[in-house]
């Protein structure tokens, strides 16, 4: 017993001699995970890691079972102690007016944060990949860009060779805001063969007046605010001009998959451009 601890003691003088050290334990995966976006909690989903997920917030609602996870607060305003009682040993973020100061308080504690964001198409394969290797999955994280960016380019393929057509793409109605340039919705409409009329007024999300909707004149109105079929048509009732109203070319478009930079991006760019260019979809 006693040669045996002198030569692990030996060895241990030889090692640190020599300037080496004994190895550092390995890093393990992160267990348990709090997901303060949406888009971030469908990012893990996909990634095939919803088991790790112990707290999401209230706006995390798909897929269906993400519902049934404990809440943590909103997206815009975390509950920092809920999140801290999670015992979470990694919180994914994605950066919201109001969710700074509780980001920092959780950082405080200790607790690992990683941050992604969620704007553009860039962002998102960014935060894919970001997301996969926090979680040690940078392996299916590369096969969820891929995934994603070729049922993408099946939507783009859809509608090329047809002519572009003018679109606006409303996200409020009072004030009328709607999207601007650098936002993903602007590259989704893109994508699914349109151009976005307000790409140059300035802003992610400006507020414009009706009459640069009559100015530019539309040929498709993709609205997307959380409004009532009545408001929708009386915002609009007066502007017969407008190719869209004219021709009843005013879309009602539901669901959120629009607004979050996630897996389903494609969905969301396909109902776009079956809403834009629906002679393209005439056969399913």
């Amino acid at each position: 017993m006693k040669a045996s601890c002198m030569r692990v003691l030996s060895a241990l003088v030889l090692a640190a001699a020599c300037g080496g050290a004994p190895p550092a334990p390995p890093v393990m995966p992160p267990a348990r995970v709090v997901s303060l976006a949406p888009s971030i909690t469908e990012i893990v989903y996909a990634l095939g890691a919803a088991d790790r997920l112990v707290g999401v917030c209230a706006q995390c609602n798909y897929p269906e079972a993400a519902a049934q996870l404990p809440r943590v607060g909103g997206y815009l305003v975390p509950n920092v102690e809920a999140v801290v009682a999670a015992r979470p040993d990694l919180v994914l973020v994605v950066p919201s007016p109001g969710n700074r100061d509780a980001v920092h308080a959780v950082e405080r504690t200790g607790i690992r944060v990683v941050v992604v964001q969620d704007r553009t198409l860039e962002d998102l394969w960014t935060s894919m990949r970001t997301v996969a290797a926090a979680l040690d999955l940078a392996e299916r994280g590369e096969g969820l860009v891929t995934d994603v960016q070729r049922r993408l380019e099946a939507v783009r393929g859809r509608v090329a060779g047809l002519p572009p057509r003018r679109v606006l793409l409303v996200v409020g109605h009072t004030p009328l805001v709607v999207a601007g340039r650098g936002s993903l919705q602007d590259e989704l409409v893109s994508a699914a063969g349109g151009v976005n009329i307000a790409a140059d007024v300035g802003g992610v999300w400006p507020q414009i007046s009706l009459e640069l909707v009559v100015a530019r004149a539309p040929e498709v109105i993709v609205d997307a605010a959380m409004g009532s079929e009545a408001g929708r048509r009386d915002l609009f009732a007066g502007l017969a001009t407008v190719p869209a109203v004219r021709d009843g070319r005013i879309v009602a478009f539901a669901g959120d998959a629009v607004f979050r930079a996630g897996p389903r991006v494609p969905e969301a760019a396909r109902a776009l451009a079956a809403a834009i260019h629906p002679e393209a979809f005439a056969a399913g």
